[in-house]
């Protein structure tokens, strides 16, 4: 018996024999503004009409699978290298679905997958076929793209970003920056980055603090100047905290060819990224199913998603076509970025994420103080990978592998820690504090109040640097303590860490001594013949001597009974050294 099938009435999708279908449409009288959902509907409940067109209604959905109200009863069904829609409550799997009603979303999010979008066998199949390759291009030809960088709190590593953004990877002639700064604390980086590199690129618009422009007005702003350029053929926003770790990170996304494109990045360490994978109804953050998989890597391709944020790259072409609207980023309730997304999706445009590429991350601007002159020196906890990338010697990771430690004397090891950037920091921060000891006996920062080998110095302590301090010493010298002194294991208790000055007329040299300490770690912070001539350290029982020391590297030695040991006298200049007492 040929039987013509029906799906859910409000949706009228129905598939049958062409003469019954013409026999269905015939009594169609109404307008183009009538309900054609009423029109078949009541063709249905027609108890004549049903049985003469011999219609049925798909109530299991075998073939029709409408998405609203039954979100909890379709599920992804991985299988032989494609992907089907699966209805969990009737167990079926239907072949046509209907994102109706308020279910647009989850349709976008079933189109990642279904037919074979994405699979786990082949992965994404789609994501190469729509590329618009740069590679032969003249730099002239190169499509010309407005940055817009957003700066809207005090955030660390803001001259590291400057730097990365100076190394992508794409001609500086063919990009136009477009700078909100609404934080005063960063002027000087804005002014300092724009005073040396400014002009190698097309055009740089600056707005400040005084101009008192909000987030939304500012981005809403950028877009239009970009809008409005004749030339512009792309609009990138790349946000102050972003770490932009993939030179070519440009180049990537316009390659994409998508009208809207982002690249994923991630918060170290935690699940936080710069896309949402599904909004709740009240259109908030909400997670999808895939959200993990695709943060962690697992799943790797092109995503259709209804938020993004941070960084992204959108067509002017569509600027000037469908979000023609200057205020996109404005809202009553929503926040700039989420009114941003609503307005995009209002207007049926899809926004894309890609983790195709390891891009970057983005730093964490939660406990960022600005009451220190190098304020990036605190953020060892809050952002501990940007921390090490700035201030952590560059071939400290390979000092086990290569075997970088050296021992100039008995049980003396040295070997690289700091970075140049870390140990200007650390004496500028000191002097700015400018509190130096007297160099004295009595001292009241010491328990006992008195020191034996008095040193002009400031403590850790003194600039509220002892937590941080003890974090880098637990994370980067007790790991080598334990490789090189087998069987010791520390926990990095310090009595005393602090800076020590040496000059010829105020204190050249220290006496012979122990130190108070079950090691000590003594760092050189800045370059022999550079900035001091003289100084050094010599190991009187061994009659072994450290003279040319270098700027960033650590001596480690023991430091009671064994390695009796001196300050050798600087000369010239101003040395400074970095030490800590540790003992278990």
């Amino acid at each position: 018996m040929n039987r013509f099938r029906l799906g859910v009435f409000l949706s009228s999708g129905f598939i049958g024999y062409l003469p019954s279908i013409r026999e269905m449409v015939a009594d169609w009288k109404g307008e183009d503004s009538d309900s054609d959902q009423l029109f078949f509907t009541n063709i249905y409940i027609d108890p004549a009409k049903r049985k003469s067109i011999n219609i049925t209604v798909d109530n299991k959905c075998r073939m029709f699978q409408n998405l609203h109200g039954a979100l909890d009863e379709v599920v992804l069904k991985f299988e032989d290298g494609r992907v089907r829609a699966r209805n969990v409550l009737y167990d079926t799997l239907p072949v046509v679905v209907h994102g109706n009603g308020p279910t647009k979303l989850q349709i976008n999010y079933l189109g990642n997958y279904i037919p074979n979008m994405w699979t786990f066998e082949k992965g994404c199949k789609a994501c190469n076929e729509r590329l618009l390759p740069l590679e032969g291009l003249q730099e002239s030809e190169y499509p010309l793209v407005l940055i817009g960088i957003f700066i809207q709190k005090p955030t660390p590593f803001v001259t590291v970003f400057f730097e990365r953004l100076l190394k992508l990877q794409y001609p500086k002639n063919r990009l136009k920056l477009f700078i909100h700064n609404q934080e005063a604390h960063h002027e000087s980086q804005v002014s300092l980055f724009l005073k040396d590199h400014g002009s190698l690129y097309q055009d740089v618009r600056v707005s400040g603090p005084e101009e008192e422009v909000d987030t939304a007005a500012s981005r809403n702003l950028a877009i239009d100047v970009c809008r409005k350029d004749e030339g512009c053929d792309y609009f990138f926003t790349l946000d102050i905290e972003v770490v932009l770790k993939n030179e070519n990170t440009l180049k990537i996304l316009i390659e994409q060819n998508l009208p809207f494109v982002a690249p994923m990045i991630t918060r170290a360490g935690r699940l936080w990224s710069n896309f949402w994978g599904a909004l709740s109804a009240e259109g908030y953050y909400a997670r999808s199913e895939d959200y993990v998989d695709i943060v962690q890597g697992r799943r790797v391709g092109v995503w259709n998603v209804p938020y993004v944020s941070s960084v992204y790259l959108v067509k002017a072409s569509l600027l000037r076509s469908e979000l023609t609207d200057f205020h996109l980023f404005n809202s009553d309730i929503l926040d700039p970025d989420m009114a941003f997304c609503h307005n995009i999706r209002k207007q049926g445009v899809f926004m894309f994420v890609t983790n195709m590429h390891t891009f970057g991350r983005i730093v964490s601007t939660e406990t960022y103080q600005t009451s220190h002159l190098h304020n990036d020196l605190w953020q060892i906890f809050e952002n501990p990978v940007d921390w090490q990338e700035r201030y952590i010697h560059e071939n400290y990771t390979y000092i086990m592998r290569d075997k970088l430690i050296e021992t100039p004397c008995p049980d003396v090891y040295w070997f690289p820690i700091f970075s140049n950037v870390a140990c200007d920091h650390i004496v500028e921060e000191m002097e700015h504090f400018g509190k130096w000891s007297g160099g004295g006996n009595t001292d009241v920062r010491i328990q006992g109040g008195y020191e034996n080998v008095p040193t002009i110095d400031i403590h850790m302590n003194q600039i509220n640097f002892e937590k941080e301090w003890h974090k880098f010493l637990l994370e980067y010298i007790a790991p080598i303590t334990e490789k090189m002194y087998p069987g010791y294991y520390t926990k990095c208790a310090t009595p005393l860490n602090f800076v020590v000055r040496y000059k010829p007329d105020e204190q050249p040299l220290l006496a012979p001594h122990h130190d108070a300490s079950t090691f000590t770690v003594n760092i050189a912070l800045n370059s022999k013949e550079v900035d001091y001539q003289g100084g050094g350290c010599r190991f009187l029982r061994y009659d072994c001597s450290i003279e040319a020391t270098r700027k960033g590297w650590t001596l480690m030695h023991p430091g009671r009974l064994t390695h009796y040991h001196e300050g050798l006298p600087t000369t010239g200049g101003v040395r400074y050294i970095a030490v800590s007492f540790v003992d278990p």
